[in-house]
Order: C-alpha cells, then structure tokens, then sequence
C-alpha cells in the first residue's frame, strides 16, 4: 500500500512535471492531474517555496468570465548542472540548466593518462574553475548534481566505466571518485543514450513509441528509446551497434575486428579513408575538413557522400529492419556538413529497405547536436530530476 506520504510525493512530481512541459494555472493542472484544487495549490505552494515555480502573471478568462488565471512556469534557473563529457582527444565541461540551456562552456584538448585518476582530477578541477567563472559573473545559484557521458560500456547504477575502445582504462570507479571531490551525485552514462536523453528531454513526450538516436562523432553509438524511457539491457550494454559487422573485409577497428560499422562510418573513419586517398589530408581536424569540402574539394565530397555517407545508410537500413522505429535521428559532428549528407544516407536506405512498413520511418538530422555531448549529460541529470525515483537525491 502506498503511504500518504508517498501519494503526496508523487502528486507533486506529477505537478512539477506538468508545469514543465509549458505555463499554465492551478485549475489547468488540476483538470489535467484529476486532484482536487485545494490539494493542487498547496503542492503549488510548495514548489514556489522551494523555487522550482513561479508565478508568471494572469492569463485569458475563460468565456463563461471570472477572474483572470495565475499561471505558473518552472524555474530552470534554480540551480545548474556540471555536465562533462571526454574522449580519447578533447574534453567539455559545461554549466547547464535544468532543461537544458548551456550557460558556461569550455572544451581542451586532452591527453588521456593509464590512471584514471589523473585525467579525472583535471576535469574535476576544470568544474571548480568553470563554477568559479559563473560565481564571478553573479550565478550563485547551487550545482546540484554532474552528469559524465563517456564512450563505452558504462555501468550507470554503480558509476563504473566498464570498457571504452578508446580509453585504457577497465572498471575505472569515476563516479565514486568524482563524487568525492565535488560532494554532489555524479551520474555517468554511455554518450549515445546520453545523446538520445537530449531528443527526449526537447520533446515533450512526442516520441510516444519507439526514438532510436545515431551518434555520429570519433566513434558511433546508438540509443533506442521505447514508450519514452531509453531501453539499456540487462547489463547496460544493448544496442551496441557501433561494432555491428557490415563488411567482413572492412578496415580493422579499435576492437580488433574487421569492418565494424564504427570502422566504416565515423568521422574517424572518414578521415582515414581521407588519407588513403591522399596523405595531405592527414592531421587536419574534422572542422578543417569541413571547410574544405565547402570550398568544393572534390576529393572530400566524394569520400563523404559515396563512402561515409553509404556507409551510414547501410547500417541505419539494419537497424529499420531491426526496430521499426517511428523516427530516427541522426547527431554529433557530422551534421554539419548539411542537408545533403542527410538526403544522400536517406537516398542509400530507402535503396536497401524493401518493406512499405520500414520505409515509413522518418530519418533526419538533429536539430541538437550543437554540444551534443554535454547536453547528453546533462540531459541525463535533469531526466533524474524529473523522475520519481531520484528526485530528492539531487534536488535536496
């Protein structure tokens, strides 16, 4: 049986997350939630005492008359999130806000050390320094949580980073240790479901049946995304795709298999094939690259669109035959090349899908992956917020 206490809880979640999707008044809330107004306006109260609410002046009167609503909007500037997110060549820190805005952003070049402790206290001190920069410019408000995506095989419900093909390290215990240093809850998660957390987060709920997200970057990763809530596995490892084979005679990957989709269709992947096919592209950075292509490389285009682009297009038909999605989203980096990137890998799938039922997936880029990495953490922390479960371990 569930306690008063309990009821009450929930109510009030099921309030905070009411006002959340948009403005609206007590008597809004109350012919949504089915509660009583009396109980409605002192859970209001509530919220408004804690800062998560406020009132933002009187709206419409309905047409039978009477006084003018309240309307009431969620305080996403209460407190702010640290979200972190790191690879095998940079990493980001940023200081976000409940739903998501980026206040303060900083990304370095990184080198990654065999100790995991090591790497971990320089992020550690870029929050501290980032928090620092925010208390300077007039934030005070608390950081009441991190949020770490990492590429990888994570362990969210412990804290441990199992396995990353791009990171020396194995069941490295980053939550336990970063929580030590900042004393907030540190939640990790793997960077793709991470990414697909950011979709959720800006949806409002509209991806009622099944969202699968593909995370373009240095690697791949993919997020599936059923009823609304991230689909993980039994042991946080599903959709793994990433080292999906599609060419057994492929190049060889970092995890030392032949022709993984990773392998083919990266941004890593691209600029390799970019050197095989002439040495003056080696070292230039992705966002160099870009610029090539849009002066009219030819060289570039071609490896983008016939080779990257295909490639994507090959493992995105495998996973319509696989999950039927309703929509699937493409993020990360590679976005930026623009639409055409984007009706060339929709070209190939709809090349390779022979069923009507498949072909009515909707495939397109994101509209997110600006900081897509420390929006996915931070996404993460404020998918917590917002949850019955672990509401009241971040926001205390």
């Amino acid at each position: 049986m569930i306690s008063k206490n309990d009821m009450k809880e929930r109510n009030r979640m099921s309030i905070l997350k009411t006002i959340r999707r948009g403005v609206c008044s007590r008597a809004d809330i109350s012919a949504t939630l089915g509660l009583s107004k009396p109980a409605v306006s002192a859970l209001v109260d509530e919220l408004i005492k804690e800062g998560l609410v406020y009132e933002t002046g009187r709206g419409d009167s309905t047409e039978a008359g009477g006084k003018k609503p309240i309307l009431l909007d969620f305080h996403a500037n209460v407190s702010m999130i640290a979200a972190v997110s790191f690879n095998n060549k940079h990493y980001e820190v940023a200081l976000v806000d409940l739903v998501g805005d980026v206040k303060f952003y900083v990304k370095k070049e990184i080198r990654i050390s065999d100790d995991y402790r090591q790497t971990i206290d320089l992020i550690v001190q870029e929050i501290r320094d980032l928090i620092q920069v925010a208390r300077e410019q007039g934030h005070q408000q608390p950081v009441i949580a991190c949020g770490v995506a990492i590429r990888g095989l994570v362990d969210t419900k412990m804290g441990i980073m199992r396995y990353s093909s791009a990171m020396p390290w194995k069941d490295a215990p980053i939550g336990d240790y970063m929580e030590q240093s900042l004393d907030i809850p540190i939640f990790l998660e793997n960077d793709a479901r991470a990414g697909t957390y950011v979709e959720l987060l800006n949806s409002n709920g509209t991806y009622g049946n099944s969202l699968v997200c593909v995370s373009v970057g240095l690697g791949i990763g993919t997020g599936v995304a059923i009823g609304n809530e991230v689909y993980r596995g039994a042991f946080d490892g599903a959709v793994n795709l990433a080292h999906a084979t599609i060419d057994h005679d492929g190049p060889l990957c970092r995890c030392g298999n032949r022709g993984c989709w990773e392998a083919l269709a990266s941004i890593t992947a691209f600029s390799e094939e970019l050197v095989r096919r002439d040495g003056k592209y080696a070292d230039l950075e992705f966002s160099e690259i870009l610029n090539l292509y849009h002066e009219g490389d030819a060289v570039v285009a071609d490896v983008l669109f016939n080779y990257t682009g295909y490639w994507l297009g090959v493992g995105i038909t495998n996973i319509l035959h696989t999950f039927n999605p309703e929509v699937l989203i493409i993020q990360g980096e590679l976005t930026s090349v623009g639409p055409e990137l984007e009706r060339k890998i929709i070209e190939v799938v709809h090349q390779r899908v022979k069923s009507a039922v498949t072909k009515r997936s909707v495939i397109r880029f994101s509209e997110h992956s600006e900081k897509l990495q420390v929006r996915g953490a931070a996404a993460v922390i404020s998918q917590y917020f917002f949850s019955d479960s672990h509401h009241r371990l971040i926001w205390k």
